[in-house]
Parts: structure tokens; C-alpha cells; sequence
């Protein structure tokens, strides 16, 4: 493995524009986003670390930013309203099939448009938050980074959806757009500052559900394979610099 490493930084230095072009057919955003879910799941410590902070996460996020909301609410409305929190504990769930090895293709569909959407709902909610406040507290700064992490998370999923059917995908993308009517329509959107408009996040929300429902219809059908240890990588470009 050393060695390898050696010979393929070696030949980087006396060629690299043949390392880069060498670099962009082997190390793909497919490639280095299982690598990256596949280095999880083969550590326990990391593993149960993301599973607990997922669980964490979707515990106080709903406690305490839907708390108060979930009780007034009706039962039917109750899969609508802690969007984040939910998408957490989905995760969670979604990270414990990939560990089994469960092909639930739609679940993971399912979990990555909901971890990015909201994921980077948030984000630009605080920022839009921040632009009108002028200041930010540490607080509002964890749950900034946090929903970083979420977006990045839902990501991860992306590769393991494979061959999922279209009528599938497009019910993926309806549960979506149904929970926008739900939220902004029958006024069960999520808690806002005085700072951040109604409209604003409306529109975010529609612009998000848009955007991922396009990019999951279009997302190649393929079955996802596993990404070959590290080793046989470098093995892989240490031949192609050999040719």
C-alpha cells in the first residue's frame, strides 16, 4: 500500500497532467461519495457516532423548535411538520439498512431528498436570518453547521438509490411537493424569526422540491456497486501512469 502510494506521488510529480486527467477517471463525485459512506460503515465507533447524533438531533429538534407546534396540531399533520428532525431519524434508520445491506432503494430516495431539502432549507434560512440581524449566536451557529452536515449526509444516499423505478421517483418527488401545499398553504410551515419572511421560504421550499424532484427523475438508473477497497484503486491508477 506504501509503496504504491510512493510510486503514483512519484509520477504525479513528473507528470501531472497526465495525474490529473488519470485522477478525473478514476476519482468520481459516484465514486468518492460510497467510498466516503462505505468508510462509515466499516467503522463501528463512526458509525454508531453518526446513528446517536441523528437520533440526538431529531430528539431536541423536535422537542424544542416543533414542540410546541406538534401539540396544537392534528394527527394527519403530524408526518408534515418536523421536517428536520424527521429527516434525521430517517437517516438514522437509512444508515442502520446500508449496515445490514437492505436494498430499500425508494427509502434512501426518500432520505436523501429529505436531508438535503432541509438541510439546505435551513442554511439559507439562518443566512437570510443573519443578513437582517447583523449578529449571530452560538446557538444559531450550531444549527447552521449542523444542517451543513444533514445536506452532506442525504448526499452520501445518493448512489445507493440504484435502478429505482420512475413511478417511484415521481412519488418521492409528490410527497414533497404535497408537504409544500401542507406547510404554506394550510399554514403548517415551520416556526420562523420575525426576521425571515413567509414568502421567502415558500418559495425556497418550491425552488428545493424542484430542483431535487429534476435531479432524482434524471438520476441514471443503475445498480449501485460497491467501490473497491483503497488498495485495488491505487493499484488501478498506479498501472494507467505504467501504459
Amino acid at each position: 500500500m506504501d509503496y504504491l502510494r510512493q510510486s503514483i506521488l512519484r509520477m504525479a510529480l513528473r507528470r501531472p497532467r497526465l495525474t490529473w486527467r488519470l485522477l478525473k477517471e478514476h476519482i468520481t463525485l459516484d465514486r468518492v461519495l460510497r467510498w466516503t459512506m462505505g468508510f462509515i460503515l466499516q467503522r463501528p465507533l463512526l458509525f454508531w457516532a453518526c446513528v446517536v447524533a441523528n437520533v440526538i438531533g431529531a430528539v431536541v429538534g423536535g422537542l424544542f423548535w416543533y414542540g410546541p407546534m406538534l401539540w396544537t396540531s392534528p394527527l394527519w399533520a403530524m408526518p408534515f411538520i418536523p421536517d428536520c428532525p424527521l429527516a434525521a431519524l430517517l437517516a438514522s434508520m437509512a444508515l442502520v439498512g446500508l449496515w445490514a445491506q437492505r436494498r430499500w432503494a425508494w427509502f434512501y430516495a426518500l432520505v436523501a431528498f429529505a436531508s438535503m431539502k432541509y438541510g439546505a432549507w435551513t442554511v439559507a434560512f439562518w443566512l437570510w436570518h443573519w443578513s437582517s440581524a447583523g449578529t449571530i449566536a452560538p446557538v444559531e451557529a450550531m444549527l447552521f453547521i449542523t444542517h451543513i452536515g444533514l445536506f452532506i449526509e442525504g448526499l452520501l444516499f445518493v448512489p445507493h438509490i440504484g435502478a429505482l423505478a420512475l413511478p417511484k421517483r415521481l412519488a418521492v418527488t409528490g410527497w414533497f411537493a404535497l408537504s409544500i401545499f401542507v406547510d404554506y398553504g394550510l399554514g403548517f410551515h415551520p416556526p420562523l424569526t420575525s426576521l425571515v419572511p413567509v414568502r421567502f421560504v415558500f418559495w425556497l421550499a418550491t425552488g428545493l422540491t424542484m430542483l431535487l424532484g429534476v435531479g432524482l427523475i434524471l438520476l441514471p438508473r443503475r445498480t449501485a456497486e460497491p467501490l473497491p477497497p483503497a488498495a485495488v484503486t491505487l493499484a488501478a491508477l498506479s498501472r494507467s501512469f505504467k501504459q
